[in-house]
């Protein structure tokens, strides 16, 4: 037996999510990548956790004063 849950805004039970990738920020800098799960009928944000499969981000090195 499966458990499906209700969206806290719209009521509607939840069977399916969308889900978005996103960068996590920290103080204003990006410090890891994210994915987001939202209901698909009002779309509202239900979740958000640490990316745990995706690659490091690349760090920018500082550009230089020429």
């Amino acid at each position: 037996m499966a458990i499906q849950g209700e969206c806290p805004k719209c009521g509607k039970r939840v069977l399916h999510v969308n889900v978005e990738q996103m960068v996590g920020m920290v103080g204003g800098d990006s410090k890891a990548r994210c994915i987001s799960f939202s209901c698909i009928h009002c779309h509202a944000v239900l979740g958000v956790q640490l990316d745990a499969r995706a690659k490091p981000r690349p760090r920018r090195k500082a550009a230089s004063a020429s």
